[in-house]
C-alpha cells in the first residue's frame, strides 16, 4: 500500500461510519484491494441488532448474485480442463430425465447464452419468492423462455440453476462440492460457504423492512435449493477480499489468464455502450473507467463486488439489510481512491529519456505512401499519424526498453490501428544519427526536409520605368476653314482645342 492510499483511508472510515448511521443499516462490511492484496477491511455496526452483537471481518454475510461468478469461474475451470465448451447446448450436458421441461427446446440454448443472460429464459424459477422465500429442490417442469436466444439480454436466475446442473454433470459431483474443492479451498476463502445450512451461528441476521422507513425486522433464512449457483453463497469481507485480489491478478492455478481476461471482457454490449455483461461478470464505463463485478440481492442482506483492472484497484462490500445500499459504499471508495491511485500510476512510468529529442522527426515509409511524426507529448516519445483527423487521439506512446534505441509501441487509450506491443527500433548511420526506423516488418526512412514550401516575402522594388506625358502644345485658332460641302477640316484634335479657348 502507497502513502497516498493509506493517508486515503481513514476518511473511507469516517465517511462510512458517519453513512451507516445516517442510513440506520444495520451494519456493513468493507475491504479495499490494491495490486495483489486487501489493503484495509473493516465491518461497521451490528451483525445482530436485539443483542448488538458487533459485526466482524469474520462475520458471514449472504452474498446473493455474487454467487454467479463463482458458478461462471467453474464452468470456465471446465472449459479450461477440456469436459465442455461455451458454445455446447445445455442438452449436450443435462438430459431430459434430469430436467422434464415441458418444451425440451429450452435445453437447446447454449453455456455461453446462460453465462450471458442472453438465453431468454425467465428470470426466477416458480415458487421463488423474494419475500417469502420458497425455494425449490429441484427444476419444476414448468420453466419458460421469454425471448428467441441470443435476441435480447434479459437476466436469469434460471439460466445460472441450469448451469449448476451443467457443472454437475461435467464433473461429476454437486456444484456446491465442486465450488468448495476447486475455488474456495485453492483460494483460500475457509470461512465461505456454498449453501450455509440455515442454523449457521456465524452468519449475520439479515433484515428487511416491511415498509419503507419503519424499522427493521429479521428476514427469514431461505435454503435456496436448486437456486443456489445463482445465489445461495456466503462469505466474510475478509475472503471477499481474496478474491478480488485473484480476479485482479495475472490468473494461477484456479484459472489461466487467458479465461480470466475473457471472463472480463464485454460478451454483451448494451445500447448505450456504458453497460456491458462478461462471462458472469457486469461491465461498465464509470467516470471514463471500465469497472467489472457484479452485485448481489437475497433476503434480508445485499453485495457488491466490483474492481478497476486498468488500475488494480477494487472494493468489495456486505451488508445485512436487503436495502443497506452496498454500491453507495463501494462507489464512494471508488470515487475517492481512484484518481489517487492513477496519479501513482503517472509518476511510476517510465522516465522520460534525456535523448528522446533525437528520435523526433517526420519518417516516411520506404513505398512512399505514409508519413509518421515521432514527436515528445506529455512528456512522453510519441508517434503520430500527421495526416489524421484527430492525430493525438490516435497516437501511440514509444516505451523504451533496456535495448539501445528499441522502443515497445503502447496505446493512448483511444482507437488506433498501430502494432502496439511490438517492437519498435530507430536504425541509425555511421555517425550514431537516426536514419530511420522498423516497427512490424515496415521500415521508414528520416526525412529532414519533408515539405517544399514556397516563403513568400515582400516583392523587391525596381527602378521605376516610365514614360515621360508633356502637354500637347496649344494651336492658336485662326478661324474656320470651310471648303466645299461645309466640311471642317480641322483635325479632330484641333477641334477639341478649340472648343477649350
Amino acid at each position: 500500500m502507497t502513502n497516498a492510499v493509506a493517508q486515503a483511508l481513514p476518511l473511507l472510515d469516517a465517511w462510512t461510519a458517519h453513512s451507516l448511521m445516517q442510513q440506520r443499516v444495520p451494519s456493513v462490511a468493507l475491504t479495499v484491494v490494491h495490486g495483489d492484496q486487501p489493503v484495509w477491511t473493516k465491518a461497521f455496526g451490528y451483525a445482530e441488532m436485539s443483542a448488538k452483537t458487533a459485526a466482524a471481518p469474520q462475520t458471514l454475510y449472504r452474498i446473493g448474485s455474487v454467487t454467479k461468478t463463482f458458478t461462471a469461474l467453474a464452468i470456465l475451470q471446465l472449459r479450461e480442463g477440456g469436459k465442455l465448451r461455451l458454445d455446447d447446448r445445455v442438452r449436450d450436458h443435462v438430459t431430459t430425465t434430469a430436467i422434464h421441461a415441458r418444451d425440451s427446446g429450452l435445453l437447446d440454448v447454449t453455456i455461453r447464452e446462460l453465462l450471458t443472460h442472453s438465453s431468454g429464459l425467465q428470470r426466477d424459477l416458480p415458487g421463488t419468492w423474494w419475500t417469502q422465500p420458497s425455494f425449490p429442490a429441484e427444476f419444476p417442469d414448468d420453466f419458460s423462455a421469454t425471448y428467441p436466444s441470443s435476441t435480447e439480454w434479459k437476466y436469469s436466475n434460471v439460466g445460472y440453476a441450469l448451469l449448476g446442473e451443467v457443472i454437475a454433470a461435467a464433473s461429476g459431483e454437486p456444484w456446491a462440492r465442486y465450488v468448495e474443492r476447486r475455488i474456495l479451498g485453492p483460494l483460500g476463502m475457509a470461512n465461505t460457504q456454498a449453501t450455509p445450512p440455515l442454523d449457521e451461528a456465524r452468519l449475520a441476521t439479515g433484515y428487511s423492512r416491511p415498509t419503507p422507513g419503519e424499522p427493521y425486522v429479521p428476514a427469514a433464512r431461505a435454503d435456496h435449493g436448486v437456486v443456489n449457483p445463482a445465489g445461495g453463497m456466503a462469505s466474510t469481507i475478509e475472503d471477499m477480499g481474496r478474491y478480488l485480489a485473484f480476479h485482479m491478478g495475472s490468473g494461477n492455478s484456479v484459472l489461466g489468464g487467458k479465461s480470466l481476461r475473457e471472463m472480463h471482457r464485454p460478451q454483451w454490449l448494451f445500447d448505450d455502450w456504458q453497460m456491458a455483461w462478461g462471462l458472469g461478470m457486469r461491465v461498465r464505463r464509470v467516470d471514463g473507467r471500465v469497472r467489472v463485478g457484479h452485485p448481489g440481492t437475497t433476503p434480508g442482506f445485499a453485495a457488491v463486488m466490483e474492481f478497476i483492472p486498468a488500475l488494480k484497484l477494487g472494493v468489495a462490500v456486505l451488508t445485512n439489510a436487503d436495502d443497506g445500499n452496498p454500491a453507495s459504499y463501494c462507489d464512494y471508495a471508488l470515487q475517492l481512491l481512484t484518481p489517487i491511485v492513477a496519479k501513482e500510476m503517472a509518476r511510476a512510468a517510465p522516465a522520460f529519456a534525456e535523448d528522446a529529442e533525437r528520435y523526433c522527426g517526420h519518417y516516411r515509409s520506404e513505398n512512399g505512401n505514409l508519413t509518421m511524426l515521432v514527436t515528445v507529448l506529455d512528456d512522453q516519445l510519441t508517434l503520430v499519424a500527421p495526416g489524421a483527423p484527430n492525430p493525438y487521439a490516435a497516437r501511440a506512446i514509444l516505451e523504451r526498453t533496456p535495448e539501445l534505441h528499441t522502443f515497445t509501441m503502447r496505446p493512448s487509450g483511444a482507437f488506433g490501428t498501430h502494432p502496439v506491443g511490438e517492437r519498435f527500433t530507430f536504425n541509425t548511420g555511421a555517425g550514431g544519427e537516426v536514419t530511420g526506423y522498423s516497427v512490424s516488418g515496415a521500415r521508414f526512412v528520416r526525412k529532414p526536409t519533408l515539405y517544399i514550401s514556397v516563403e513568400r516575402r515582400g516583392q523587391p522594388q525596381t527602378p521605376d520605368i516610365s514614360v515621360e506625358r508633356r502637354k500637347q502644345p496649344q494651336v492658336r485658332y485662326i478661324g474656320v476653314e470651310r471648303r466645299a460641302g461645309g466640311e471642317d477640316r480641322r483635325s479632330q484634335y484641333q477641334r477639341a482645342a478649340a472648343l477649350k479657348v
